[in-house]
């Protein structure tokens, strides 16, 4: 059970949950998996899967088969509810706006951001709707997935994140805050902008009125040992090497888009 900055009770767990656009679905899948991400739930073809780490959880989805026109390496944050309705009732009291619909694999949502965007409330799936279920109690439990976000002010999204029991965690600075859930909830990450990141921010629009979805680039902490870990994916076959020094030692590697994701040491490892 999470907790609410008030000190009362949350009655719903929010999990991280980044849905990541590829162009190479199967592939990605994949290399998730050798990172140390165990599935929930695939499809057949190898266009979607859910898959889980020791802490949070990463969606993948085919750019290809996007409905908002989202592009290979768009990621848009969104987190994972047991009851989509439950928690759309308990955050419109805390006065956050929500949204909610039906679909045919279960109830979906979005809330409004601390900036206006859209981010996604994507209900537990119950019925595997046609999609091959599996067993993730193999996933690494070192691993834990982090949501990285762009943030000119983590005052402000500090307390934003609070109200789905997100609390800031280790020791932050000026470039970075950790934002970690409870239990296996995973981690968001507040990282001050970099050149790109005009306005602290980056969106997608998704052409619809749910508005345009809030961007985060995925990232993973691990108690794994880091040298280990970058010749296990150097081995598999993944371009992946060591960065010493600042800001963080960790692991870099080119996932099959070619985009490079890091790997950092979990807080205290």
């Amino acid at each position: 059970m999470t907790s609410n900055p008030d000190g009362s009770a949350a009655r719903t767990p929010f999990h991280v949950y980044p849905l990541r656009f590829t162009a190479h679905p199967a592939a990605m899948i994949t290399f998730l998996r050798t990172l140390g991400l165990a599935p929930q739930l695939t499809a057949g073809d190898g266009t979607f899967g859910e898959l889980h780490a020791g802490a949070g959880r990463v969606m993948v989805h085919s750019a290809s088969g996007s409905e908002g026109g989202a592009r290979s390496g768009d990621t848009d944050l969104c987190l994972a509810v047991p009851d989509t309705m439950a928690a759309a009732a308990e955050l419109r009291e805390a006065g956050l706006a929500v949204r909610t619909w039906d679909e045919t694999y279960g109830k979906q949502g979005v809330v409004a951001g601390p900036a206006g965007e859209s981010i996604g409330l994507n209900e537990d799936q119950e019925d595997t709707y046609g999609y091959e279920g599996h067993d993730p109690s193999g996933a690494d439990p070192r691993l834990e997935v982090v949501a990285v976000l762009s943030s000119d002010d983590f005052a402000r999204d500090a307390a934003w994140f609070a109200r789905f029991g997100f609390l800031p965690a280790g020791e932050g600075d000026e470039h970075w805050q950790a934002l970690r859930g409870p239990g296996r909830a995973g981690t968001i990450g507040l990282h001050a902008p970099i050149a790109g990141d005009a306005g602290g921010r980056r969106t997608r629009g998704t052409g619809s009125e749910f508005g345009s979805s809030l961007q985060v680039r995925l990232g993973f902490e691990t108690s794994e040992d880091l040298e280990a870990l970058a010749r296990r994916l150097a081995d598999a076959g993944y371009a992946a090497h060591l960065v010493e020094g600042a800001p963080a030692r960790s692991v870099h590697v080119t996932d099959p888009d070619g985009t490079v994701i890091e790997v950092h040491m979990s807080e205290g490892a």
